[in-house]
């Protein structure tokens, strides 16, 4: 009985055991920021930052951080919020500087791979505060046997 149990559980044993592999952030800057209407979109930095030791933000403690390097691939949870201040611009999240992943004020379940680079950017003509950006891995593509290194 006890053999059947841990085979229909097997999985989520799996997950359980490759527990340091979990992943989580949130990033926010509660500032007011505006940038000028007809310039290029803008890098947003980050003046708060929470994250698991080992996680996607290298954080030293002193610099403001603009990038979120995912260590681990696999489906995560993410949540990009921001005040905006006007009917005009908006913000959005972009993965290697290119593909748009969402908007402001979006929460999405997003596939990502290994060293992929999210930043957070602001259209111009776009005035707003309180922007925060969240991410949580809910489930690492790839386990690893306990006792066992990559």
């Amino acid at each position: 009985d006890l053999k059947n149990k841990l085979h229909q559980n097997c999985n989520t044993l799996r997950f359980l055991c490759s527990e340091p592999l979990s992943v989580q952030f949130s990033m926010w800057n509660k500032n007011e920021i505006a940038v000028p209407r007809g310039d290029d979109p803008r890098i947003i930095c980050f003046n708060w930052i929470n994250c698991n030791a080992g996680g996607a933000i290298d954080d030293d403690g002193v610099s403001d951080m603009h990038t979120v390097v995912i260590p681990i691939a696999g489906p995560y949870l993410l949540s990009l919020g921001c005040q905006l201040m006007g009917h005009s611009g908006g913000i959005q999240l972009k993965r290697n500087k290119r593909e748009k992943l969402m908007d402001g004020g979006r929460s999405d379940i997003v596939d990502l791979n290994e060293d992929d680079v999210l930043e957070v950017y602001a259209e111009g003509g776009t005035k707003f505060k309180e922007v925060n950006l969240m991410g949580c891995l809910l489930r690492p593509r790839v386990f690893i046997t306990p006792g066992t290194t990559m």
